[in-house]
């Protein structure tokens, strides 16, 4: 079974570590799709379009239980603006076009499956613009045959004086289309955490078929920081 793990910690300049999250996240199920893609041969044949390449942090919250609820969710629901993440951050932050499944149309826009199951060949795959982090290729630690780990670190300029909720990994362009088309494979919200100059944020996410080898399951599970 594929699961997720998430641990967020807080690292002060003098190196004091402080761990605020350590939990399991929802797999979802975006990250179905594009395994179904890979059997039936379409999609993208490029192997790098399957791995996580960005992120978003936002200052929202579903309606409704985000790890223990269904994973049939495309979306982080406030996601930071260009301005938001600090014109000093040590991020790139690029423009996408967010792809998500949707089973209607409203004036003319498609609707987003949210916590509704219904068969692919039922829906259309569409997507709206939105502003991403990139996750550099050094920042995936760990790549395994059924598992991977992605470090992403929020410096001490980013997304100050925000109360940050949650945040979003996605995979680069699962369905292979000209430009990349981000599609969310894990979601995670969490208590406020307000974030300052104070401190970096360091996350460290493990998804995969966790627990089936004991290489891969317990990574980071502590918030600790590998060393550099």
């Amino acid at each position: 079974m594929i699961s997720g793990h998430i641990t967020i910690c807080k690292v002060y300049s003098d190196g004091t570590k402080e761990t605020v999250l350590d939990r399991a996240n929802m797999i979802v199920a975006g990250l179905g799709s594009s395994f179904l893609d890979i059997q039936k041969g379409v999609g993208s044949t490029v192997a790098a379009d399957y791995a996580p390449a960005y992120f978003q942090i936002g200052t929202g919250a579903p309606s409704f239980n985000a790890v223990d609820t269904s994973g049939f969710w495309y979306q982080v629901c406030a996601p930071l603006s260009w301005q938001q993440y600090g014109e000093d951050t040590d991020l790139t932050i690029t423009e996408r076009y967010r792809g998500f499944y949707a089973s209607s149309v409203i004036d003319g826009i498609y609707q987003e499956l949210e916590q509704t199951k219904a068969p692919l060949s039922s829906v259309v795959f569409s997507g709206s613009d939105g502003y991403f982090a990139n996750i550099a290729k050094g920042s995936v630690t760990k790549n395994f045959l059924d598992s991977f780990e992605a470090q992403i670190v929020l410096d001490e300029n980013t997304a100050n004086g925000l109360a940050l909720t949650e945040v979003g990994l996605f995979a680069k362009n699962p369905k292979g289309f000209y430009l990349d088309t981000p599609v969310m494979m894990a979601y995670r919200s969490f208590t406020a955490l307000n974030k300052t100059s104070d401190f970096s944020l360091v996350i460290n996410w493990s998804i995969g078929f966790l627990g089936l080898d004991s290489n891969v399951d317990n990574h980071y599970s502590t918030g600790d920081i590998p060393n550099s």
